[in-house]
C-alpha cells in the first residue's frame, strides 16, 4: 500500500518579545494513495476521514486538483490547500498550504 504524506506549511503562532516569529508545524496527513483515506484515525477520529482534493485558492470554493490526479503525481499538491471530508460527509478546506509531499510503501 502506498501512503502519501502531506505536510502543511507552518504558521506564526506568536511573536517573541524581540519580535521574532514563533511558528507551529501542523500535523501531517498520511493518506492511502488508492483510496484517499486519511490514516491514523486513532488521532483524527473521523475529522478528517478522507482527502477529496486540493484548492488553488482559499477565496474560491472549488477543487482544482482531484485526489486521484494528486495520487498519480503528488508533487502537484505542493502550494495548494487540502480539501477533506469528515465522517459525516462535511467538507473542509484547510488553511495552510501543502509545503511538502512524500510517498512511502507501507
Amino acid at each position: 500500500m502506498k501512503i502519501i504524506t502531506l505536510q502543511p506549511s507552518e504558521w506564526t503562532d506568536q511573536l517573541a518579545p524581540d519580535g521574532t516569529e514563533l511558528t507551529r508545524q501542523p500535523y501531517p496527513f498520511h493518506v492511502e494513495a488508492a483510496t484517499g483515506m486519511v490514516q491514523r484515525q486513532d488521532f483524527w477520529r473521523g475529522d478528517p476521514l478522507a482527502v477529496i482534493g486540493f484548492a488553488a485558492r482559499l477565496d474560491v470554493h472549488s477543487i482544482d486538483l482531484s485526489w486521484e490526479a494528486a495520487a498519480a503525481d503528488p508533487q502537484r499538491a505542493v502550494g495548494m490547500y487540502v480539501v477533506t471530508a469528515d465522517n459525516k460527509g462535511r467538507w473542509s478546506t484547510h488553511q495552510s498550504a501543502i509545503r511538502d509531499v512524500t510517498m512511502t510503501e507501507a
